[in-house]
């Protein structure tokens, strides 16, 4: 379906619910952003050689692959916890049939920004923990008591400086895209690197499937 042309809809017409069975009864969105079509209602140039491959799928087997991806996850223990929910903490990793495909030209963008924004991180953590002058704190561009009032701040780590100069060993993001298709961070992760297991789970799973 290589430059095939998608039903577009506007902000005001309907979406249609279900997953369609073919790439070729995708319902284009004009707004917001599309990840598949472009505003003329064409598959982007990156998602042409994904959707021929899925549109040669049958809708019986399209079922059996995402009934077999459902039995892996289970079968893989994949889970998450939902704190404060009275129905219990523990539940199966929800994973979306669909990848999200991205141009190199995105794959560019993020790897650059998203390096540039770790490296600030890092920056601000040496300054935070280093032997030197905390400047942040000093001249006033950080709140000092933003810092030395957080339990997460570990006083006695000041001045200890890690193995290879780094302060950050992990950084992750979860990025969204604005209306008009702009990449946004809507969230940082320096924690425990579960959500790396996550998205090595959802690669196994989806590359078995697809």
């Amino acid at each position: 379906m290589s430059g095939s042309k998608l039903q577009a809809f506007s902000d005001s017409d309907a979406a249609p619910v279900l997953a369609p069975a073919s790439v070729r009864t995708y319902a284009a969105r004009a707004l917001p952003h599309d990840e598949l079509a472009d505003a003329d209602g064409q598959t982007r140039p990156h998602w042409r050689g994904f959707a021929d491959r899925f549109d040669a799928l049958v809708p019986d087997e399209l079922a059996r692959r995402w009934e077999q991806a459902r039995h892996l996850i289970h079968d893989n223990g994949v889970s998450y916890n939902a704190y404060g929910d009275a129905k219990g903490m523990e539940r199966p990793w929800p994973l979306g049939p669909m990848p999200i495909v991205i141009s190199h030209e995105d794959h560019v963008t993020l790897a650059a920004g998203l390096g540039q924004r770790a490296r600030v991180y890092d920056a601000i953590l040496a300054d935070l923990y280093g032997a030197g002058p905390q400047r942040l704190l000093d001249e006033g561009l950080v709140p000092a008591e933003l810092v030395l009032a957080h339990p997460g701040y570990l006083r006695p780590c000041r001045g200890v400086r890690p193995a290879g100069g780094r302060f950050l060993h992990f950084y992750a993001a979860d990025l969204v895209r604005d209306p008009s298709g702009a990449w946004a961070v809507l969230a940082d992760r320096a924690q425990a690197p579960s959500g790396a297991g996550y998205a090595l789970e959802n690669r196994i799973v989806v590359s078995r499937v697809l």
